[in-house]
């Protein structure tokens, strides 16, 4: 995260909740408008700051609340806002624990923003306060991850019936379904994500929640971070389609107790490893392709 992030013409748009013709039209209005400070002539950057304060002299910058605020500088940072989101989650877990750091040993990209975190987690609590950036973060948009939504993550873990029980996701993406489990009852959430700032998001979910179990970043099919494992239910939402996903490392793994899953229907693969976690009695819950139950393999498992 930069200490001075940049703005292009679409998200001061959205800043000030006006078109992008607006944008346009405000810079070649006012000279006092401020100046590119990077980016393209086709597409430029602007000062994060220079432009709040701007739209704030002119009366154009709506009134937003800490958390709003806050966001707008978090998804600003270049290096990725699930990477910003990360280090705050880490600050207000530290804080939480009674382990808040020194000024000297937050990320120094972090410190411009410290007054504002503490602001936030003094009004909510840390927990509060990042389940508020976690809501604008997981909020449909573009350049936003896919988030399994909420209704059907419920559905998933009550089909699993995981109250009272452990459960892992072994492509947890942003923590959908592990949310989904623990608002269910169970008493422990463990998780794998090929994506390792989500893999630190949902983990940190679950830390300030303190939750039992934890969420390990990796390839769940080349690389499983629970061998040996088991648990009462395993509730997943793999991804589609990814034909590369390592026949030709795993050809002989004893996960495959079915038969060696085809190349072209790595969610058969994805069924056996939740098969090969599973508790006897337990439960898996998949959301496959409709095309799955229609293929000769797809009766298999």
């Amino acid at each position: 995260m930069q200490e001075t992030p940049t703005v292009t013409a679409a998200e001061i748009a959205r800043l000030a909740g006006v078109g992008r013709a607006a944008v346009s039209n405000w810079r070649k209005r006012y000279a006092d408008f401020p100046a590119p400070v990077g980016g393209t002539a086709a597409s430029p950057e602007f000062d994060l700051s220079e432009v709040e304060q701007w739209l704030r002299d002119q009366g154009k910058l709506p009134e937003l609340s800490r958390a709003d605020h806050l966001w707008q500088h978090l998804a600003a940072a270049k290096e990725s806002p699930a990477t910003a989101l990360a280090s705050v989650g880490a600050y207000l877990l530290a804080r939480q624990r009674g382990e808040r750091p020194a000024r000297k040993q937050v990320d120094k990209q972090l410190t411009g923003l410290l007054p504002e975190i503490d602001a936030l987690a003094d009004e909510l609590g840390p927990q509060g306060a990042f389940d508020q950036l976690w809501q604008r973060f997981s909020a449909p948009g573009p350049g936003r991850p896919f988030a399994t939504p909420d209704d059907l993550a419920d559905l998933m873990v009550g089909l699993a019936d995981v109250g009272g029980g452990a459960v892992l996701d072994p492509a947890a993406g942003t923590g959908a379904t592990l949310r989904a489990a623990v608002r269910a009852g169970c008493t422990a959430a463990y998780g794998q994500e090929l994506d390792e700032d989500l893999a630190k998001l949902a983990g940190l979910w679950l830390a300030l929640r303190e939750v039992p179990g934890e969420v390990r970043p990796g390839d769940s099919l080349r690389a499983d971070a629970f061998p040996g494992r088991t648990v009462d239910a395993v509730v997943c939402h793999p991804p589609f389609g990814v034909t590369n996903w390592g026949l030709e490392e795993l050809g002989y793994d004893p996960r495959w107790e079915y038969g060696v899953p085809p190349r072209t229907e790595p969610e058969l693969a994805w069924v056996q490893h939740a098969l090969a976690h599973l508790r006897p009695g337990g439960h898996a819950v998949l959301l496959m392709p409709p095309t799955a139950a229609g293929r000769r393999d797809g009766g298999g498992p």
